[in-house]
């Protein structure tokens, strides 16, 4: 009988084109990888990988076994929630994460309502970026993920996972106290802001993709010289005068009186806060007790943002 976690490892090493990669996701040495690898083609009795460059890629009888893997994944998955269900009270182990303004105002909020109405259900919880949450949802090493998007981009649908959501906050400009446009009341342009620095995130980061795609829509190109995934970094470098930056509702909680805040006249920029889950994981205890608590904070925190 094929062993599930050497399936697992081979997906990973399907997934991350090389043995080095996957064992690296995967905390393994790379030969440790590479000998589980030929146990389980030894098992399988068909060559199941082969290699491409540097790399590895998966035979036909590869792929055809990680398509299988995944039927047999969510079949487990299915499995432990029956069980789930009939226990006694919600127990088990759900992994979450958020990226880090919604895990400070949703998730942490969240996870002390689900410590007083679930004591027995375990939560691991982590902060991430969607460009690292969603795929680690989608490889199983999460459970629910705060997800977000901007209106300006494209949305990415994904068949595997499923999302519902929470609430929507609107984008303001942030600036130095003493620039001349703070100074005024009332809205503000992009183009106003054509000749600044803009304080964005790293490159490949959708804050980064969103600030030129507003540039753009307004005529100009942003010049971006200063990254950082911190918003706290980003708040403290337009207070210091190194540039301008755009920031949703959810980072501006709290005292933000060292800078200028002001909608945008041209533009109506808002950001949706997603919960997501691998398609058909709702049915799982531990996993609905953690939306339902997502969904509670959510609404509180949507009525405080600043508007």
């Amino acid at each position: 009988m094929l062993n599930v976690n050497r399936l697992k490892m081979l997906r990973e090493v399907a997934g991350r084109g090389t043995i080095a990669a996957a064992a690296d996701a995967l905390f393994m040495s790379p030969s440790a990888v590479s000998q589980q690898m030929g146990v389980l083609e030894r098992e399988a009795g068909v060559p199941l990988l082969e290699r491409m460059g540097r790399g590895v890629q998966l035979t036909d009888a590869g792929r055809r076994l990680v398509e299988n893997t995944e039927h047999v994944l969510a079949a487990l998955e299915h499995a432990e929630a029956d069980l789930a269900s009939a226990s006694q009270g919600i127990v088990g182990h759900v992994r979450v994460s958020a990226f880090p303004t919604a895990a400070r105002n949703v998730l942490v909020p969240a996870l002390v309502t689900l410590r007083e109405r679930h004591p027995n259900l375990r939560i691991s919880m982590i902060d991430l970026e969607p460009e690292e949450s969603v795929p680690a949802l989608k490889a199983r090493e999460l459970d629910v993920v705060l997800t977000y998007e901007w209106d300006l981009l494209p949305t990415l649908e994904d068949a595997g996972v499923e999302r519902e959501e929470l609430f929507a906050e609107p984008v303001y400009l942030i600036l130095p106290l003493d620039h001349p446009a703070a100074l005024r009341q009332g809205p503000v342009t992009m183009a106003e802001f054509a000749e600044e620095e803009w304080i964005v995130g790293r490159d490949s980061t959708s804050m980064l993709d969103l600030v030129a795609a507003a540039a753009r829509r307004s005529g100009f190109e942003p010049k971006t010289d200063f990254h950082s995934m911190d918003f706290e970094v980003i708040l403290a470098a337009v207070a210091a005068g190194l540039g301008v930056a755009l920031g949703p509702a959810l980072a501006l909680v709290g005292d933000v009186s060292h800078v200028a805040v002001r909608d945008l006249a041209d533009l109506d920029l808002n950001r949706s806060i997603w919960a997501a889950i691998r398609r058909g994981s709702g049915t799982n205890p531990g996993i609905a007790a953690v939306l339902s608590a997502l969904r509670d904070a959510a609404e509180t925190t949507a009525c405080q943002l600043p508007r």
